[in-house]
């Protein structure tokens, strides 16, 4: 079986082996191209591997949200109506603030590359002090029979929009609020 140490060591071997070639057949100005060639290769592999470049801060877990269907808030104006009833609270918790939450992680890793999980205190500065108590890691403590207020979800869904804006990257994400009117 091939390890990851001796799948190097064979690349290694195959490598060296071609520019030794390269070296012998066409001389040292085309083993020396080959060779800055074949280091340029293998340090964006180990950039790749080690997690560089990638959106999730180098954990290579793709964001579950991410290949799923584009997320949208569809029944808008029903859960405005129960978010903001007498059950709001219960009803925010349960439905609504896990919906929020997958919308504003879709955006903030496709249009800022930050991960609402993982970079908590990034993203808690990309939606704004007044708005991360209702999407942060903890419930906002409004009982169990509070209403959540109009504006905070109005407030929600402009931020929202606001970090997805059209004219950045995938601009595609919707709220759903657009088709609900």
């Amino acid at each position: 079986m091939l390890t990851l140490g001796r799948l190097g060591l064979l690349g290694s071997a195959v490598a060296g082996s071609g520019v030794l070639l390269v070296l012998l057949l066409d001389g040292p100005r085309a083993a020396g191209a080959l060779l800055a060639l074949l280091v340029a290769v293998v340090l964006i592999v180990a950039r790749y591997v080690a997690g560089a470049g990638a959106l999730d801060s180098g954990r290579r877990e793709e964001d579950r949200l991410l290949w799923t269907r584009a997320p949208g808030m569809g029944e808008w104006r029903r859960n405005v109506r129960t978010a903001t009833g007498p059950d709001g609270a219960l009803y925010y918790r349960a439905v609504l603030r896990p919906e929020l939450r997958h919308l504003y992680a879709a955006v903030l890793a496709e249009h800022h590359h930050v991960s609402l999980d993982h970079q908590p205190e990034r993203a808690a500065e990309l939606i704004g002090p007044e708005l991360w108590p209702w999407l942060g890691p903890v419930p906002p403590r409004t009982g169990p029979d509070g209403e959540v207020p109009l504006d905070v979800l109005r407030h929600l869904v402009d931020r929202l929009e606001t970090l997805g804006a059209p004219g950045t990257p995938h601009s595609h994400l919707r709220t759903g609020k657009e088709q609900a009117t």
